[in-house]
Order: C-alpha cells, then structure tokens, then sequence
C-alpha cells in the first residue's frame, strides 16, 4: 500500500502555484478558496448534491506544497551566487520551514474538516431519519457507494422523522430519477 500511495504521488498533476491572492491572516496557508457550503437549514439531500460532506481537498494541497517547495529549492540553489553550499544558507531553510508549516496546517486542517463533516452527515441522518447514530456509523463503515447513494439507501430502509410538503416532493423526485 505504501508503494501505490508514492506511486499515486508522483503521478499526480500538480497546478501552477498561485501567487497575488489576497489571504486572510487567520488562514495565509491556505491557496485556495475553500467550499462553499448550503445554510444551515438546507435540507440534507441539497448539502450532498453540493458537495458539503465530500472528502475535503486539503490533504491534496499539502502534497501541491511539497512539490512547490522543491521547485522553489531548486531554484534556489539555482540562482545562488556565493561560495558556499547553497543548502546551509538561511533562506534556504526559511523555504522549508515556511513550506512545511504549510504543509502541517493544511493536513491538520484536512483532519479537522474531515471529522466536523462526517459529524454533520450522521447528525444530518439522525435528524432526518429515525436512526441512532452508532446505526448510521455501522452502515456508513460497510456502505460502498457515494454519499447521495447512501441517503437513498438510508431513506429506503428508514422512515423520516418529519415530512413537510416540501420534503415529500423532494423524495418523490428522488424515486423517479
């Protein structure tokens, strides 16, 4: 396993690194605009449809930024006029550091953001549905498909807790696709 995720990294496409955006001094790791995610009171199929509880795009960027740092390295130690070694000069750690504090911050936002939305999908499931949440864990560790398969699935095999007009016209558009 450990060979195919190397082998998936080196593989990868790497984007052109951003440079110019305004970032806010509370998140200056991050490169990219985040998700837009639906209000609160979206109903929870219009939340997967958007995208809200997919895997979030942090863990990608993390490896962007090494693959950034080594670019930025090699440019470095490119365009270097001295007499030293290139690699003991200061801003030549300044580059790693930087790089891997982004790094850092970016994994760890990815843990997090991860974490607070599976916790909103099962707490999504338990509003909508009449079931526990250790049920919708045990059905989501041995469910295989996408999210918005999963709601199918759960709807199919639970009832709503409530059903407005609006919620019955959604589940009926739901069957005829």
């Amino acid at each position: 396993m450990i060979v195919y995720v190397f082998i998936q990294i080196i593989n990868m496409k790497v984007p052109k690194k951003p440079s110019g955006r305004k970032r806010s001094p509370f998140y200056w790791w991050r490169r990219f605009r985040t998700h837009k995610t639906k209000p609160w009171n979206a109903s929870l199929l219009a939340k997967i449809k958007n995208g809200d509880f997919e895997y979030p795009p942090y863990f990608q960027q993390a490896d962007w930024e090494l693959h950034w740092m080594k670019e930025d390295l090699e440019e470095f130690v490119k365009n270097y006029k001295g007499f030293d070694d290139p690699r003991r000069f200061n801003e030549y750690k300044n580059i790693r550091i930087k790089a891997y504090k982004r790094y850092n911050l970016l994994y760890k936002d990815g843990h997090e953001t991860d974490n607070k939305r599976l916790q909103d999908l099962v707490d999504g499931f338990c509003k909508e549905f009449k079931i526990t949440k250790f049920e919708v864990w045990e059905i989501m560790e041995s469910f295989g498909g996408t999210t918005e398969e999963l709601y199918r699935y759960v709807a199919s095999k639970f009832d709503y807790n409530r059903l407005s007009k609006k919620k019955a016209i959604e589940i009926f558009k739901l069957n005829n696709i």
